[in-house]
Parts: structure tokens; sequence; C-alpha cells
């Protein structure tokens, strides 16, 4: 080879591999425990799956908010999630996450049908959650992932966002994304109900 296209290779190289993500950088799980940075209300503001059989799922909720909350059980997580569908149905809920190490494992009931998930938490942006769900038979199989990233306030930078999008391509994720609105379902914990003994006021004629 002269040494004017050993040049050019070597140029070539260098910017591929400059275009590769650093993935060892960029993905860092994180340990799950009562020092976590995860607790609070987050909203889910993109999406993304590994399998393209689980886009469906995603992309029949418009919007979709967790909170995480520390729990009296030891190894126990938490967890209520809220989910406006796009037929602007509320669905919402609650499950104890089970937590060891990096990793947390919960199940939960949907009109009589159960789901069940292992999770990851990887380090990200300040005030983002990043979350990799991997969808579970009943049998204990994997029926594929999904990487969620929520945020505080469900607004995202346009940095963040490509860091995003670069986290999943090292995670092996579809370069397909679904993204939510902040038009959010409001907390059935908070809706108040008659005091004991109080009479419910009657509506108008």
């Amino acid at each position: 080879m002269s040494a004017q296209l050993l040049v050019v290779a070597l140029a070539v190289a260098s910017l591929c591999g400059a275009a590769e993500p650093d993935c060892e950088e960029l993905v860092k799980p994180l340990q799950v425990d009562t020092h976590s940075p995860i607790f609070g209300k987050w909203v889910l503001h993109v999406g993304t799956w590994d399998d393209p059989g689980l886009r469906n799922d995603l992309v029949a909720a418009n919007s979709s908010w967790i909170e995480l909350s520390s729990s009296s059980k030891s190894g126990t997580v938490s967890l209520y999630w809220a989910d406006r569908l796009n037929d602007n149905k509320c669905l919402q809920g609650s499950a104890d996450v089970t937590v060891s190490g990096m990793t947390s494992h919960f199940t939960f009931t949907i009109n009589n049908h159960t789901s069940y998930h292992d999770g990851k938490y990887y380090a990200t942006c300040p005030d983002c959650l990043l979350s990799e769900d991997t969808t579970l038979l009943p049998d204990g199989k994997s029926k594929g992932r999904y990487l969620f990233l929520f945020t505080r306030s469900g607004k995202l930078e346009p940095s963040e966002l490509e860091t995003f999008k670069k986290q999943a391509t090292c995670l092996g994720f579809l370069q397909e994304y679904h993204f939510l609105d902040s038009d959010l379902c409001p907390d059935d914990r908070k809706i108040a109900a008659p005091d004991e003994g109080e009479e419910p006021a009657e509506s108008a004629d």
C-alpha cells in the first residue's frame, strides 16, 4: 500500500472510530438502594424498544408518569404509575419493586393480566431517570426490552436527547423512538374522599 493510500485509510478509520459512541463512558449502571437518585415523581419523555413486537404497547400511551418511594420492607421500593392511553382513558396502580444490587423486579396486573418485569437504571442527565425494562413471559424468558428516559418536568434539552439516543445504541435498542406528551393523568390517591360521617353534596336538578 502506498504512503498516500495508508494516510487515507488511517483518516477513514479515525473518522469511523470518532463516530462510535464511547459506550463504557455513556452506560454506567446505578446501584439501587436507599441512597439512589431514583426516588420521587418522574414523567416519561421518550422510550424505545429492542423488538418490533413491543412497539404497539408503548405507542398506545400518550403520557405516563411514575413515582418511586422508599418502603418499610427491606430490599423493596414502592412504585406508583399512571398512563394516559390514546383513547384518553387513564390507567394507574401500584407495585412493590424488589431490588438487589443493580437490578429490580416487579409485577403488576391490568384487566386481570399480570405483567412481569426486570429493571436496571443507568447514570444520565441531571433530573433525569434512565430505566431499562425487560418484559418477561410467565416462564421467566425475556419478551424484549424497553429503554425509558424520564425527567422531573417532562422536558428535555436537545443535547440530552442526543445522549439518550447514543445510550440506546450502546445498549442494543432500535433507532426508533416514541415521544410522550405532558397531559398527565391525575393522581387518584389525591382525590379526596368525603370525611367519615359527612353527607355527600347533593347534585343540582
